[in-house]
Formats: C-alpha cells, structure tokens, sequence
C-alpha cells in the first residue's frame, strides 16, 4: 500500500513537474512570440525613420523651392501686368493728345492766316479815284514794313494812274488756300473776282486774278508781308492796279520789221 501511495505522489510529481515544464515552455514560446513581433515592429520603424531621413532633404528642398501662396504669386502678376498696360496707355494716350493738340494748333494757325490774307485781299481789291488815300492807308496798316515802303515808293505812280484813268474796284473772294513754308510762314492763294470800271469803259468789268499773298510770324501774331499776282496766273488787266513795285523807265519801242520785197515776175 505504501508503495502504491508512492507511486501515486510520484506521479502526481510527475505531472506536475511535466505541466510546469509545459507551462514553461509555453511562457518562453509567448516571451518568444512577443519579443520577435515587437523586434520586427522595430525593425520596421527603424526603416521607415531611415526611409523619412533619406527622403527628409527632397521634401525640404521641394517645400522651399515650392511657393507657400500660389495665388498670391499669380495676383502680383496680374498686378504687374495691369500696371504695365497702364502706365503705357498713360504714355500712349499722352501722345496722343500731343499729336491732336498740335493738329489743332495747325489747323487754327491755318484758319487765322487764310482770314488775314482773305481781308487783306479785299483791301488790296477796293479803290476808288475819288479817296486814293483811303486805299493806301487801308493797304499799309498792320503790314510789314518792307510792304508798307513798296506802296510809299509807289503811291505816286499808283495814285495818277487812279486818278488819270478814273479807276474804280472792287473784289470778291472766292477761295483760299494756305500753304505752309519753312520758316513758320505761310504762302496764301487767294482766288476772288475783281469787278472794275474807268473812263473809257464805264460799263463794270468782272475779271477772275490769282493772288499770293505772304504771311509770317511778327511777335505773337500773325502779318502780312508781300501781296502780288500769283506765278503763271493772268497778268492785271488796265484797270486793276499793279503790285506796288519800283516804276521801270520803259525802253525804246522795237524798229519796224522790214517790209519783204515784192517777188519778180
């Protein structure tokens, strides 16, 4: 019996002692099984640290050379933009105004200058023998001097003419035609009617005459400085008076040709 209770509890030790070597075996292979996850998960953030280090210098070089404010960057190039097209349609516009302000300039220089000669051609057109010294003080006022000495030096000359033959006339301009020289002065074609009667031809007489009449610049106004008979144009009839230039001693009339002799028979 005794032996049989040994045995027994030997068994039991046994047992026992095989469940705990179980136990323990399966303890180290759970301590086994814990520590080879958490080494591999190591393992792994170990490489991905190394794998975030490798990458780390790209992503910082690409986060600096890549704009925080996209937008912002496009609206200061719109901003530069509308600023450029501004300031050149500044500059353009200025221009412009420049070009039409001096096509306005021009054209009141021409308007002014195409009145002055247009009165001073109806002047120059109305005489009468009766007052001679109404048309030249009319014909010298507000002319350049060197105008005003030719009607002095031929206002004797002009005058008898006038009184002689009774002259009488008066004009009526038909156009004007303002052409601008260098120097600033303008050369005016003035086309106008001139009706005239005298001694021997009481009945008015209507001719057409050409006149160019000179302009410049005196101050800050505007002058008459010549008149006379436009070049190529018809020359004065009798009874308009000539330009006022110098008088010419006239030379001696031409010899007869001679007369062809009679043809033998």
């Amino acid at each position: 019996m005794t032996n049989s209770i040994l045995s027994e509890d030997e068994k039991v030790d046994d047992t026992e002692s095989t469940d705990a070597g179980n136990a323990g075996d399966d303890v180290s292979a759970s301590d086994e099984a814990q520590t080879k996850p958490a080494a591999d998960r190591e393992e792994a953030e170990e490489t991905e640290e190394a794998a975030d280090d490798d990458a780390r210098p790209d992503r910082s070089l690409k986060s600096r050379l890549r704009p925080k404010n996209p937008w912002r960057l496009v609206a200061a190039v719109l901003a530069a933009a509308v600023l450029a097209g501004g300031v050149f349609g500044f500059m353009k516009y200025h221009q412009v105004t420049g070009q039409l302000a001096e096509l306005r300039r021009e054209q009141a220089d021409r308007d002014t200058v195409a009145q002055l000669a247009k009165d001073y051609a109806l002047r120059s057109l109305t005489y009468s023998f009766e007052d001679p010294d109404a048309f030249f003080r009319s014909v010298e006022d507000g002319v350049s001097q060197q105008l005003k000495d030719k009607y002095v030096n031929a206002s004797d000359l002009l005058k008898s003419i006038m009184l002689q033959a009774q002259v009488t006339s008066s004009g009526e301009v038909l156009a004007t035609d303002p052409v601008a020289q260098p120097g600033g002065a303008y050369q005016v074609v003035v086309s106008a009617h001139q009706t005239t009667r005298n001694l021997q031809n009481p009945t008015p007489k209507v001719s057409i005459i050409l006149l160019q009449v000179t302009v410049n610049r005196a101050a800050n106004a505007w002058q008459v400085s010549d008149i006379g008979p436009k070049t190529g144009s018809h020359p004065p009839i009798e009874d308009q008076i000539p330009p006022p230039e110098p008088a010419s001693t006239p030379g001696p009339a031409p010899a007869p040709a001679p007369a062809k002799p009679a043809p033998k028979r």
